[in-house]
């Protein structure tokens, strides 16, 4: 019986593949191209009737969580975000997979590290990609939604073919929630909830499997700006997770705390007592924390449109990734 169902999964649950076709009622996408792909889905670039170039996501229908980035984006677009992609398009295929078309963007800032000889972001770049990143995290608590799996792997900078590559986007919404409801009152904190995020950059909350808030979205971006700005954490390598959370812990206290901080401009450590100071209900100090990302800016005579270090190198169209590469 088992087997039977698991035949009638895979004969339902087919994802669409290159060269493919997907008609909507508004245009036709030709899948041109496989940018990413996860357990679940996969990401495409795509060419609409009007020959222009787009981003399409595709997930199993049985397993889909795309109507949450649906939500998202369309709040996001409706509000006028800046660091959000463009919906143009989104439907289901039944009874084998939904889509979502969107803007194409370029490789992940995960990618974008790696790719560097040394691993590590120039602190120009490291600079501007934390205040626009911030900016993103503040642009979707304002819609009512927290991440709740900030990392480096879900933000990335518009394509090359867009004229968008100065500005940081924000995409991959699958663990996304609502934390306020329609009359915009703050959703109460659940008792226990399961783990969510990627443990890399979990805040210690999440580690204790504790509801979610904004003030933890907030403490990821730290976790990243720390990996942005020196190069690694301190737990890179650390694969168990109550590992993790004993180092998370270590580095706020002593000399654990100078380690973590060490190559860092000294506002840093204000951050991290700011953002620990924060409990569920508070509203993070947004306009305090771009103040001070601002002052580092202008003691360090950062300009805002200097060229990313990325910017120099010339390579094919690649974009949003459909897998979780850095998920423990």
């Amino acid at each position: 019986m088992a087997a039977q169902l698991g035949v009638q999964q895979l004969e339902r649950d087919r994802l669409p593949v290159v060269n493919d076709e997907i008609a909507s009622e508004e245009n036709r996408y030709r899948l041109l191209q496989i940018l990413g792909d996860g357990g679940y889905g996969t990401v495409f670039l795509s060419q609409n009737t009007q020959n222009r170039n787009v981003a399409v996501k595709t997930e199993k229908y049985s397993k889909s969580m795309l109507h949450i980035e649906v939500n998202v984006l369309k709040a996001a677009n409706a509000a006028g975000c800046k660091h959000f992609c463009q919906l143009y398009d989104y439907g289901t295929c039944k009874p084998d997979y939904v889509y979502i078309v969107m803007t194409l963007l370029y490789k992940d800032l995960h990618k974008l590290r790696s790719d560097l000889p040394d691993r590590k972001f120039s602190f120009s770049t490291a600079l501007r990609l934390a205040i626009q990143t911030f900016s993103a995290i503040e642009e979707l608590h304002s819609i009512g939604f927290i991440s709740r799996d900030i990392k480096p792997g879900n933000f990335a900078p518009g394509h090359k073919s867009t004229k968008q590559g100065k500005i940081i986007f924000m995409y991959d919404f699958g663990l996304a929630r609502r934390y306020m409801d329609k009359n915009r009152n703050l959703i109460p904190s659940r008792n226990e909830v399961g783990w969510r995020g990627t443990t890399r950059y979990g805040s210690l909350v999440a580690h204790r499997r504790m509801d979610l808030s904004r003030r933890d979205d907030l403490e990821s971006w730290f976790y990243m700006l720390i990996e942005i700005t020196k190069g690694s954490l301190p737990w890179r390598l650390v694969t168990d997770r109550m590992q993790v959370y004993a180092a998370k812990l270590a580095a706020r206290e002593g000399d654990g705390r100078k380690n973590f901080l060490s190559d860092t401009p000294p506002q840093y450590n204000l951050l991290l007592t700011w953002i620990d100071g924060l409990v569920f209900e508070d509203t993070p100090p947004y306009s305090k924390i771009f103040l001070l990302l601002e002052s580092i800016r202008e003691e360090s005579r950062i300009r805002m449109h200097e060229h990313w270090d990325w910017e120099d190198e010339t390579s094919p169209i690649t974009s949003i990734s459909g897998n979780n590469s850095e998920r423990n």
